[in-house]
């Protein structure tokens, strides 16, 4: 059960309490540990997704592809953040990827929700992520790309370190080269 330290470490946190040896027992049951090659595809369009993911370490990205080919980045996760399609156990719209090696914790649906249902403050976690993903939404359609940059820029650092410009533009939803223009522009502001 010590591999699974870092998933019992984010219960005690959410639950505010440490966690009974029972309801470790029960985690480890309910969760799968998964490894994940960087540029391993974890979920295709059109197929059932039946599973959430809380990544111990590495980075993972959701994902569409419009008709013409062109992907669209929707959501990275990093280390000790959730990530998978919240429409489970329905046919996915969305791919999904490693852009690193990457560890999870993975939990099919009816463990999920037998979780959610013992674990309240683990539905208010998830909630915030719905919160994110409506908020970014709204950020995409109503903000400039270089708004939207320094957003990313200012709440997630890191994130804008471990990415390759293309997945950035793409998060953002511009070209590469309008990105480096937003990148070049910023750096005459500093000077």
């Amino acid at each position: 059960m010590e591999d699974y330290q870092v998933l019992f470490n984010y219960f005690e946190k959410i639950t505010g309490r440490a966690l009974e040896n029972s309801e470790k027992q029960e985690l480890a049951a309910v969760f799968r540990k998964e490894q994940f090659k960087k540029k391993e595809l974890i979920m295709r369009a059109g197929e059932l997704n039946t599973r959430h993911y809380y990544i111990e370490n590495g980075l993972l990205r959701m994902y569409i592809i419009d008709q013409s080919g062109k992907e669209f980045n929707i959501l990275f996760a990093k280390e000790r953040q959730w990530l998978g399609d919240l429409g489970t156990p329905s046919a996915t719209s969305y791919f999904m990827d490693a852009l690193e090696k990457t560890s999870v914790f993975s939990v099919d649906e009816e463990g999920f929700q037998s979780l959610v249902e013992k674990y309240v403050e683990l539905a208010s976690n998830i909630r915030r992520s719905y919160v994110f993903l409506q908020k970014r939404f709204v950020s995409i359609l109503s903000k400039t790309a270089e708004e939207n940059y320094e957003e990313l820029l200012q709440n997630d650092p890191e994130l804008i370190q471990r990415l390759p410009q293309y997945h950035i533009s793409s998060y953002l939803g511009v070209t590469p080269v309008f990105l480096s223009k937003i990148i070049a522009r910023r750096v005459r502001k500093k000077d």
